[in-house]
């Protein structure tokens, strides 16, 4: 625990010379002793929101992708080691040391912004007041997103976990010193800087709220930091906030959506409408999601595929959950009030759904060069009702949770909406039940690529079968460090379900592996045939791999920063796993 970093964290990040543009960053010195006005404050603030992100690194580390083969050419080296959870060693923008770095400087911004405020005379009036709200909830939240990448998941028995550095004042020396704190710590000082912003945060001296900690976004981050700490009923609490007794008049509106013309940009602008009550907060980043997971995807190797979207997610979901609403000549994609965008060709296998959209920063109009950039949701009010879901779910307050997952399948689906299907602990424990879960089998194809026999990997039991869904399905072994009741019970039941619909509802975005890591998901990196069914698997990110917590980045280590431990092993440098099984042809 005794390990410091030899030179500082931001002025590493000041030194890199990030491919992004920010003015902002140099003249920031100067406004370290001119920060005692309010005007001054708030344009402080202005920067410290990250503008790189975590979708890229995040989503290809996740079980959203698969690989479609060494055959097809459109990858490149950054994108294999995200999809295979080696430490990343190439730059790009959406790189994890790019994150790393932008956060740390939104840290530090913050700072400046607080002790701004100190040398003032402290908050004093309403609006410096919500001024220093602001700033706490950005250093929280950056702090946040930081031990949630670069560290374990927080673990109520394991007090020792390395997290991050928690970093409280502005940086006044050459060369600081920073001290990994445990992730227990880094909770503990997230949670000090929530609960004393959230009672004076506001929005009254904000010009564009939807960009800012503004109240509801405040209460929707600590909604998903409470779950994520276990304090199920402070989650409740600040879920009630944000969703108000009409809940569905804060998600998006999926019913104008599918409405809406075939049509990317017109979409994609909508998705991150400001005026849009289901948009808490909006962030701006240099990011080719969009090129990745949009209308000008021109083929992946690494892919969301339609063998992904048929069985795990997608289709998955609405077939288990509201498939009697569907009619007998359409299929689960279709029964979405959003549109499933299918691209099928050589070397292109993806489904997609419209969510960011692609924003071009010339640097040389001439040249044609520039950046890539979008605007995602850091929070919405979906995922706020999901997470209050949850949160009823771990509480054992069955109806209430069911209540919420309702409300959410009838917003996005147009066919339970239209049938007014309602789901309950019974019903959805009994759809559940039904699945089977996956990676518990192996099989094998005849010649002409029928399933002819499946192989329990555990008891090696031979059984004949043909049903591909029970290969890979929605459903996961779960494996949280935290108790939860046994595998078909109905709280379990209530969370495989719980679980399937915030992957559809933040696909593309990189948040399903915060679940993966929270839930201790199991995952394989599959290598698809050319019709694009499983060939053969060749590694898992087992329950406890030490790559589930994304390496400190290079320079960072190289300057002194203890980095994340890895373990020695024939599979790139994470947990030892179990003898792995192939899928044979």
């Amino acid at each position: 625990m005794k390990k410091y970093i030899g030179i500082s964290i931001i002025a590493v990040a000041m030194g890199l010379g990030l491919t992004s543009c920010n003015d902002f960053l140099d003249k920031l010195p100067d406004n370290r002793t001119e920060a005692n006005t309010e005007e001054k404050v708030q344009r402080l603030l202005v920067a410290a929101y990250p503008t790189h992100d975590h979708m890229a690194f995040t989503e290809y580390a996740s079980d959203n992708v698969d690989d479609m083969g060494a055959n097809n050419p459109y990858s490149d080296r950054f994108i294999d080691q995200l999809y295979s959870w080696t430490d990343v060693t190439e730059t790009d923008n959406q790189d994890p040391e790019s994150y790393w770095m932008d956060l740390y400087q939104c840290v530090e911004t913050a700072n400046l912004a607080l002790e701004g405020l100190e040398s003032m005379g402290g908050a004093t009036t309403k609006t410096l007041k919500e001024m220093e709200a602001e700033a706490l909830l950005c250093r929280a939240y950056a702090h946040f997103m930081l031990v949630n990448l670069f560290a374990p998941h927080y673990d109520v028995n394991n007090t020792s976990a390395l997290g991050v550095s928690y970093v409280t004042e502005s940086e006044k020396e050459l060369n600081p010193q920073y001290q990994r704190e445990t992730v227990h710590q880094n909770y503990a000082h997230i949670q000090a800087d929530l609960e004393a912003a959230l009672p004076n945060v506001g929005d009254s001296y904000f010009s564009a709220p939807k960009y800012h900690f503004n109240k509801l976004a405040a209460y929707a981050f600590a909604t998903r930091f409470y779950l994520y700490y276990e304090k199920y009923d402070k989650a409740v609490e600040c879920a009630n906030v944000v969703l108000g007794s009409n809940p569905r008049a804060m998600l998006r509106d999926y019913q104008a959506i599918g409405a809406m013309t075939r049509d990317f940009e017109p979409v994609a602008q909508h998705n991150i409408e400001a005026t849009l009550k289901c948009n808490l907060l909006l962030m701006t980043s240099y990011s080719n999601q969009p090129i990745n997971f949009g209308p000008y995807y021109t083929g992946k190797r690494y892919s969301h595929n339609a063998y992904i979207g048929g069985n795990e997610d997608i289709d998955a979901i609405a077939n288990a959950l509201w498939k009697e609403t569907i009619p007998s000549d359409q299929t689960g994609y279709q029964s979405y009030y959003f549109q499933v965008v299918r691209y099928s060709g050589t070397n292109l296998n993806t489904w997609v759904t419209w969510r960011l959209p692609y924003l071009f920063e010339y640097t040389d109009p001439v040249a044609g060069i520039g950046f890539r950039h979008t605007v995602y949701n850091a929070f919405t009010g979906d995922e706020v009702l999901l997470n209050r879901a949850e949160a009823y779910i771990m509480l054992g307050d069955y109806d209430r949770a069911a209540a919420d997952m309702t409300v959410w399948m009838q917003n996005i689906s147009r066919t339970a909406d239209r049938e007014g299907l309602t789901l309950t602990p019974e019903s959805i424990t009994e759809k559940m039940d039904k699945i089977q879960y996956s990676y518990t089998q192996n099989y094998v194809r005849n010649a002409q690529g029928a399933i002819i026999q499946t192989k329990s990997k555990k008891d090696s039991v031979i059984t004949v079968g043909t049903d591909e869904g029970t290969l890979s399905t929605l459903k996961k072994h779960l494996h949280p460090k935290f108790a939860i009741d046994a595998e078909g019970s109905i709280q379990e039941s209530m969370i495989q379900a719980l679980l399937a619909m915030r992957r559809v509802e933040t696909m593309h975005e990189g948040k399903r592996w915060f679940d993966i890591k929270r839930w201790g998901i199991r995952i394989p990196r599959r290598v698809m045939d050319s019709s694009g069914k499983p060939k053969e698997i060749t590694d898992w990110l087992e329950v406890d791999d030490l790559r589930r917590a994304i390496q400190i980045p290079m320079k960072v280590k190289d300057a002194g920063y203890e980095p994340n431990p890895r373990a020695t092993s024939d599979n790139g440098g994470g947990q030892l796993i179990d003898e792995q099984y192939m899928l044979k042809d």
